[in-house]
């Protein structure tokens, strides 16, 4: 060994406490292992100790916390959570103490691919843990291959996904016991409940309207796929009847709003309407059957 790679052992030796130099004539010492046990490991232990007894300490404190707030936790206001970043980390900390179920409704209809790929992996390991998985989208979101490819991925680990025309109110709640909702300003936080009468509130809706949905099919499912596009033509019908304006119709059915304008542009075309306010007569008047 060169000198210099001779330094750097030697040095490596020091540290684990299995060799010693003599400061005045330089000369190395070699040390049992019993003495490197007493030099490295007893001080890691000392501080393993320290540690683990500030967790207790922490525990018992937050446990105490708990037991002493229990009666005004359920009547609380909302927990707001501003950041995105901190309402991820919430998500992955309810995810990964998640028992039993998971209810997720995500309206809007294709979701966005990076936001897929970042739930993917938690998704998968609360499947693979036995954690039921339910998941309402709009009828819009099958059109889309990002979204079509992550359910394909999920459901054979058991995940269940349905689809409804008008959606249902983004929520995840988890183990019928905490909801994540968004907030209604439109930014990216979010509320958290723990309200026992508001979580039951919002699962019984989500039952409701998952009793309503249909299942998400294959994109070779023909006869689904007609039926899912009538079912959202008959939606963009009711809400052109009620004189609703393209951006809401577009918002309710969960597509572009250039994408609301070509449909609703057929719809016209088929009825024979020359503006909107015929359409609203003519679709009140008969039955819609569809372009």
């Amino acid at each position: 060994m060169d000198p210099s790679e001779t330094e750097e052992a030697a040095a490596a030796l020091d540290t684990l406490g299995l060799l010693g130099k003599c400061p005045v004539t330089g000369i190395y010492t070699p040390y049992p292992v019993d003495h490197a046990r007493i030099k490295v490991l007893n001080p890691a232990q000392h501080g393993l100790n320290e540690t683990q007894t500030l967790l207790d300490q922490l525990r018992g404190d937050l446990d105490e916390l708990t037991l002493t707030t229990a009666h005004i936790q359920d009547d609380t206001a909302l927990e707001l959570i501003p950041g995105v970043g901190d309402v991820r980390k919430l998500i992955t900390g309810l995810a990964d103490g998640c028992r039993t179920e998971v209810l997720t409704s995500q309206p809007g209809g294709a979701r966005d691919e990076e936001v897929l790929q970042e739930s993917l992996e938690r998704t998968e390991h609360l499947l693979e843990r036995g954690v039921r998985m339910r998941t309402l989208y709009q009828h819009t979101a099958r059109f889309s291959p990002a979204t079509a490819s992550f359910v394909e991925r999920v459901t054979p680990l058991g995940a269940q996904v349905h689809t409804l025309a008008h959606g249902f109110p983004r929520c995840i709640i988890f183990d019928r016991e905490v909801a994540i909702l968004p907030l209604s300003d439109g930014s990216h936080g979010a509320a958290v409940a723990r309200n026992s009468h508001l979580v039951s509130f919002l699962v019984e809706g989500f039952e409701r309207a998952w009793s309503a949905a249909e299942k998400f099919a294959s994109d070779g499912d023909r006869p689904a796929r007609a039926a899912i596009t009538s079912d959202i033509q008959q939606t963009i019908v009711a809400l052109l009847i009620q004189g609703e304006s393209d951006n809401r119709i577009a918002h309710v059915v969960g597509i572009s709003l250039r994408n609301c304008q070509r449909h609703i542009a057929n719809i016209m075309k088929s009825i024979g309407a020359r503006n909107r306010l015929h359409a609203g007569y003519l679709l009140g008047k008969e039955p819609f059957n569809g372009v």
